[in-house]
């Protein structure tokens, strides 16, 4: 962790220091040869690092080292944050002539020495101090004997991260408790006996896991009428009761810690308020806490024991040998052996360290693997061995973003994309401008879930991104362990913070809303959590912050107040110079105060679900950094500021709105050089504009947007104007006017998913057949169509070869379609159609009188009908005129 840290400040400090003021303010301070002086010491300490970061799991003398070294590297980081802002007091906008002149009139007339010189001359003085205690610091150094590694060598290490998605298991099969699943099925499902299970073992050997399988098998989900998660007792027992009443349950309580009689006796009570065969089971570490469940009401316990060495194994090598071959299986089969042993039998164990030999591909790595004295240390009672050595064996790149996590409270589902963003602020995905730090941090959470560090992956289903997940416990242990001191985890304002960076305030409901101290300068990270979601209506439970609420964060990195019911943000928020990362989503407040745009650092704003924010500051287009403005569902923000053309660094935009001529908001050409735009793109407002700024916003040039969402305001011209980009893969039109559209969606060859919404006026459907990847496609409310033909399929004649209309169609929906009659096909027999078709869904087609027999014909699995009157007479089970025509799909409904 403080071998990348070095480097980060080496990089820094090499290219960030002497900006706009190199050859005339640093020539005033003398400040140029002790930044050089800066550099070769931490050059030097860099070279030992990564041999300093392997030994000191057993040499205390060597932690105590680099713990000195990184809690200097903190205040070289601030320091070069103190020059960066001196130097934009004194540069400002003036023109290079005039910082010459400053500097002159400080040499000729010291006694007027200028306020803004005076800083600069500070900051010198404490990057002088700050070399001399880093020589001590080198110097130390020697006594360890480190081997030295060149700067190229270390660079080896990012090759192990994964840049893409790899979507690999990371959970471990139950198949070696089979017979527990189904002995605890049994007493779940049986009408006599104990009306709560109690699951309890050791962290990290499966409790949660056999749970979910228990929770999501058939037998239960046929059984219950409700059934609820809880995980970790985070749900007032109030709504679980509300849930629960008059109704068979399942309520599963997951990893339990609470053994207070008071806390338990109300909720298990509920279980008279469910209908006769309701059921609780509780899982937890804490074999008390399942007694005491008992003292009030009759309890299964079934304790949860270790696998067994075989079980083990078998565990082990699913993920060490994942796609090797069978030869290098046979030649490592014994030393797997016992590095599968040394993890105790613990699955969570197995899974981390099996996922860490996959990335060994010799015999010598897993020998260093089994022989690493990390499996002799005495870490304490929460500290895994096996998982410490899955974190020592990380690139030091990503160790620190690994870290970080500590800061997120135990059992926490945590956002993929905000994890990057704050990995970002905190500066971890460094500042090379050659590849985009958003892939750079998503290669690392792509390595630290195959690593299985980050448990429970939840994917996008069309992309297979990771859009959310988990740390366990027991990781959650290993990164408060290796953080120490830094991270803080509180229920209220601590009044002393001593060497903590990052702090995190999880307000409990009578606690008074914290004012930040003095002491709290240090902080990279603060964050005050109190959950609540945004009010429709602003009441008077809403919390106004302070005027000098931002006035002890000078070098807060992130800041997180979402969900917090502020009313109204200070002016006083341009005091946070450092500040990268601002999310203040999900609160009341009515609008931004301009000084928000004097925040020089911003690289990310959230504003998401602020439901009453009715504008954007005007002077926006100043924060030149912001890569990031996201402000989903806040549904009073209709217009957006002239400024935001001026963000040419944005990677995301939650939506473009054009205004109504008003010169203040944007207009479509202002979308033009926005050309670092990801992900999703929505346009609203076409209706405010006209066909000439269409070639004006250069659509065609939004390389990196893959999924577009236009609202055409049932403008029509505009649109049959666009030229968009051929890397297209998500389109979504709605509210389109014309009556037939424009053929330049076929040419997207790219696209994977169409939805076509409210197309109110158009008689024909494109000939979408034509599109040679297109997975999912759904057309709803359009409704002056009457016939859909064979131009919908795009092939209208054949050559003497086949041809395939919608070659990788998988899902096909047609909904609202009110005035629809006809679906005929009228193909020739060299013409193949939808051969991958799986899942077809009709909704609400009164009028249509049949499905075509070439559709009828087709491999699908789930058909669905409903509110089809013609459709469901003629094909509804046993009634149905025609229903045995749709007999052989395995999966039908019809409403």
């Amino acid at each position: 962790m403080a071998e990348h840290l070095v480097r980060t400040l080496i990089t820094k400090a090499t290219s960030i220091l002497f900006q706009h003021v190199k050859h005339h303010v640093t020539q005033l301070v003398n400040v140029e040869a002790e930044r050089n002086k800066l550099i070769k010491t931490l050059a030097s300490i860099q070279s030992i690092l990564h041999d300093a970061e392997n030994k000191e799991i057993e040499d205390q003398h060597i932690k105590t080292w680099l713990k000195d070294l990184k809690l200097t590297s903190y205040v070289i980081d601030d320091t070069l944050n103190d020059w960066n802002m001196a130097v934009v007091e004194v540069n400002g906008n003036t023109s290079r002539s005039s910082l010459t002149n400053k500097a002159c009139l400080a040499f000729m007339l010291p006694c007027v020495y200028s306020k803004q010189m005076s800083s600069l001359m500070k900051v010198a003085i404490k990057i002088r101090n700050i070399n001399r205690t880093l020589v001590s610091i080198d110097a130390r150094k020697n006594a360890f004997r480190f081997d030295s590694i060149s700067s190229s060598q270390n660079g080896v290490e990012v090759g192990l991260i994964e840049l893409h998605n790899v979507n690999v298991t990371t959970s471990y099969d139950i198949f070696s408790r089979d017979d527990e699943k189904e002995f605890i099925l049994s007493k779940l499902t049986s009408e006599n006996g104990s009306p709560i299970v109690f699951i309890w073992g050791m962290g990290g050997i499966g409790k949660t896991t056999l749970a979910k399988v228990i929770f999501n098998s058939v037998e239960v989900q046929n059984l219950f009428e409700v059934k609820v998660w809880v995980s970790g007792f985070r749900m007032p027992i109030n709504q679980i009761r509300d849930l629960v009443n008059q109704k068979r349950f399942m309520l599963v309580l997951d990893d339990v810690w609470a053994e207070d009689f008071n806390i338990w006796k109300p909720l298990l009570l509920g279980l008279n308020e469910g209908a006769s065969g309701s059921k609780i089971m509780i899982t937890s570490r804490n074999e008390e806490v399942g007694r005491r469940v008992n003292a009030i009401k009759d309890t299964f316990m079934h304790p949860l024991r270790v696998l067994s060495d075989e079980d083990s194994w078998i565990v082990f090598k699913r993920f060490a040998f994942a796609g090797k071959s069978e030869e290098f299986c046979e030649k490592l089969n014994e030393i797997g052996r016992k590095v599968s042993d040394k993890c105790g039998g613990l699955p969570l164990a197995l899974e981390a360290v099996g996922s860490l030999m996959d990335l060994k591909d010799s015999k010598e790595e897993w020998e260093h693997v089994l022989n690493d004295k990390i499996w002799r240390l005495e870490l304490g009672d929460h500290v895994s061995n096996p998982l410490m050595l899955s974190y020592y064996n990380l690139p030091s790149v990503m160790k620190r973003c690994f870290c970080y996590c500590a800061n997120f409270p135990k059992g926490t589902k945590i956002d993929a994309v905000n994890l990057i963003q704050m990995w970002m602020g905190q500066g971890y995905l460094g500042y090379d401008q050659t590849v985009e730090m958003e892939i750079i941090g998503r290669g690392y959470l792509n390595s630290l879930v195959r690593r299985s560090l980050f448990q429970e992956p939840e994917r996008d289903k069309d992309s297979g991104t990771i859009l959310r997940f988990k740390m366990h416990d027991m990781v959650h242990d290993v990164a408060s362990y290796l953080m120490e001191d830094e991270c803080l985890t509180v229920t209220e304002m601590p009044n002393e913070v001593k060497e903590t960076r990052h702090l995190t305030v999880a307000l409990e409901d009578d606690i008074a809303f914290p004012i930040p101290h003095k002491q709290l300068e240090k902080l990279y990270s603060f964050s005050i959590q109190s959950f609540h979601d945004c009010p429709e209506m602003v009441g008077a439970d809403c919390v106004t912050l302070p005027h000098e609420f931002f006035n002890n964060f000078k070098y807060l990195k992130t800041l997180d107040l979402s969900r917090n019911m502020l009313l109204v943000i200070p002016n006083d928020i341009n005091k946070l110079k450092s500040l990268c990362y601002l999310n203040l989503s999900h609160n009341p407040f009515y609008e931004l105060p301009e000084t928000v745009c004097d925040l020089p650092n911003l690289q990310t704003l959230k504003l998401i679900a602020c439901y009453h924010l009715t504008r954007l500051p005007q002077s926006i287009g100043k924060l030149e950094k912001l890569r990031h403005l996201e402000f989903d569902e806040s549904r009073s923000l209709l217009t957006l500021p002239k400024g935001v053309a001026k963000l040419t660094a944005l990677r995301t935009l939650s939506k473009f709105v054009i205004g109504n001529g008003d010169d203040a908001v944007c207009s479509f050409r202002d979308l033009k050089n926005l050309n670092h735009l990801r992900g999703c793109l929505v346009i609203e407002g076409l209706e405010q504009t006209d066909a000439s700024e269409t070639k004006d916003a250069e659509l065609e040039k939004k390389e990196h947007v893959s999924d577009l969402h236009i609202n055409c305001g049932f403008e029509w011209s505009v649109i049959d104007g666009f030229k968009l980009n051929s890397n297209l893969e998500v389109l979504r039109i709605d509210k389109y006017g014309g009556q037939r559209f424009s053929n330049w969606m076929t040419d997207l060859t790219n696209l994977k998913k169409i939805r076509l919404h409210e197309w109110a006026n158009c008689i024909g459907l494109p000939p979408l057949g034509k599109l040679p990847l297109l997975k999912v496609l759904h057309i709803e409310d359009f409704k002056a169509i009457t016939h859909v033909g064979s131009k919908f399929v795009g092939v209208l004649s054949s050559s003497s070869t086949s041809t395939t209309a919608f070659p990788k169609l998988e899902k096909l929906k047609f909904s609202h379609m009110e005035d629809w009659q006809v679906w005929n096909m009228n193909l020739m027999n060299s013409i193949n159609v939808m051969p991958c078709i799986r899942y077809l869904n009709l909704s609400h087609c009164d009028k249509l009188q049949s499905l075509p027999q070439e559709v009828l014909g087709l491999p699908i699995k789930k058909l669905r009908i409903r509110r089809c009157a013609f459709l469901k007479q003629r094909y509804q089970n046993e009634s149905g005129e025609n229903m045995e025509m749709v007999s052989h799909i395995s999966n039908v409904r019809i409403q």
